[in-house]
């Protein structure tokens, strides 16, 4: 059991790691996307010339940040919550939300993601292109589009996986260390809360 659970914990930070280096990429590309509308500005005003595609691609970016950010979002516990009541409920009670509230997010993950394949399955049968100058096939930007909503189903599907055998097992500090809201714990609470569990078995 310990072994399985040490596979586990492996997995979520893996995923945890994964999620935060495609997070920083897409930081990147958002900061070229400044860059390059900055100087398509410049460029229209000082010589009357713009940059073809800068607008077009713009789009392309914010459309994968929305995708690929949710995994890390979620990995740090940062989406908005409204935990009022929440933290006035009993243990149990809060526990049992906690758990819920990733089922229900891992199925709406991977709705959004059975629904989003058609989308790149039309593009790929058709052809399909932008309808800019540029015409750029669009199946490359929604194939890493729609990889960014796999990518949150399947870490949906880790953390979900790992808070329920947390539940199973009762070990409510690594559920409330995956699933509860942060309240600042450090990057090394999940490793610390493994390391607890593993002692007291």
């Amino acid at each position: 059991m310990n072994s399985f659970l040490h596979a586990l914990d492996v997995l979520v930070s893996l995923t945890r790691a994964i999620s935060r280096h495609a997070a920083r990429l897409m930081g990147l590309l958002l900061l070229a996307v400044v860059v390059f509308i900055g100087a398509e500005i410049l460029m229209r005003q000082l010589f009357n010339h713009p940059l073809p595609g800068v607008h077009e691609y713009a789009g392309y970016v914010l459309a994968m940040l929305s995708a690929w950010g949710l995994s890390h979002t979620l990995m740090e516990r940062a989406h908005i919550r409204i935990d009022v009541v929440h933290g006035k409920l009993p243990a149990f009670s809060r526990h049992t939300l906690d758990i819920l509230a990733m089922l229900a997010l891992n199925l709406v993950a991977w709705v959004i993601l059975i629904n989003a394949w058609p989308v790149l399955g039309k593009s790929l049968s058709n052809g399909s292109t932008a309808n800019t100058p540029l015409a750029t096939p669009l199946w490359i930007p929604q194939l890493l589009w729609l990889s960014g909503y796999a990518w949150f189903a399947i870490t949906t599907s880790v953390l979900g996986l790992r808070i329920l055998v947390a539940a199973c097992l009762r070990d409510t500090t690594t559920l409330e260390t995956l699933a509860g809201p942060d309240h600042g714990e450090s990057e090394g609470a999940l490793a610390q809360a493994a390391s607890t569990t593993k002692e007291t078995r």
